[in-house]
């Protein structure tokens, strides 16, 4: 059950229209669905190393992790293709296929649609999971990866204020050049000066991030902190005064104490219920606003 503290916290911001949802690859791991009798569902961030690592003709990525970390392994596949990633994309589009229904049904799909009052939803996911989720739970979005795209929102706001923007903040297959995947992509983004990166401070200003899909782990999460930590302080106006919080299965005092000395609150969820739970957890949310 989530801290009343917390969740409080959160209801008030998404009330005042300052939660900003930034969903990870847990999401896409919560849908699954069938092909000729396979159960499939969303790849997993070891996964994507994994197929790089078979494409590289190894039949076990630990041989490879022997050596080095998955973003380097990932460093390296591109390395070996000449500077090209896209036989990892292909494999991506093809694990990538869930059908309309499927995603219709997804509970925290369903939950984050709710979200009338968040008009901006961020992603570090290649799939297009999160958008199509919402379209068909009856949101109505706009993907955003470049700055054009930026640009054109703009000017769409002017007849659909009420459009969902869906910041695809590393990327997706639809802009394989803009995706964030080996080692340099991280360290290159860790200079905060893309056009995204400054779209992302100019977002977290005066919001509280909810993560949603991510573990301690992830580099994604190593990368946002640093961001957060960028801005310095507690949350103006927040009785909190944590400017995020994160979604943990069964988390530990080594996380907890980890977490919240980055100044983000953790939200325990069970290992054996996470979609169900994150799902509840948003509803909450959403159910809070008056």
């Amino acid at each position: 059950m989530t801290d009343p503290a917390i969740l409080s916290d959160l209801q008030r911001a998404y009330r005042d229209g300052g939660l900003l949802p930034f969903v990870g690859a847990g999401l896409p791991m919560s849908v699954s669905w069938t092909v000729n009798g396979d159960r499939r569902r969303g790849p997993s961030w070891a996964e994507l190393v994994d197929a790089a690592a078979r494409q590289l003709g190894f039949t076990d990525a630990a041989m490879l992790r022997a050596r080095g970390e998955d973003l380097q392994i990932l460093e390296y596949f591109r390395e070996r293709h000449g500077r090209r990633i896209a036989p990892l994309t292909n494999w991506l589009v093809l694990e990538l296929t869930a059908p309309d229904d499927v995603l219709a049904r997804n509970p925290i799909l369903q939950a984050l649609a709710q979200l009338s009052r968040c008009s901006t939803m961020y992603t570090t996911n290649f799939d297009d999971f999160l958008e199509r989720g919402l379209v068909l739970n009856g949101r109505e979005t706009a993907v955003v990866a470049t700055e054009e795209e930026i640009k054109d929102l703009l000017v769409r706001r002017v007849s659909s204020p009420n459009v969902c923007e869906i910041v695809k903040f590393h990327g997706d297959l639809n802009h394989p050049d803009q995706m964030v995947v080996t080692e340099s992509d991280y360290r290159q983004r860790l200079a905060l000066e893309a056009t995204m990166d400054d779209r992302l401070k100019a977002d977290l200003l005066g919001r509280v991030v909810l993560f949603l899909g991510y573990s301690f782990r992830d580099w994604n999460v190593s990368y946002l902190f640093h961001v957060l930590e960028r801005l310095h302080g507690s949350l103006p106006g927040s009785v909190a005064g944590r400017r995020g919080y994160i979604t943990v299965a069964e988390p530990s005092d080594f996380e907890v104490r980890l977490f919240e000395a980055r100044h983000i609150g953790v939200i325990p969820i069970r290992s054996t219920n996470m979609t169900d739970d994150v799902a509840s957890l948003v509803r909450s949310i959403a159910g809070g606003a008056p």
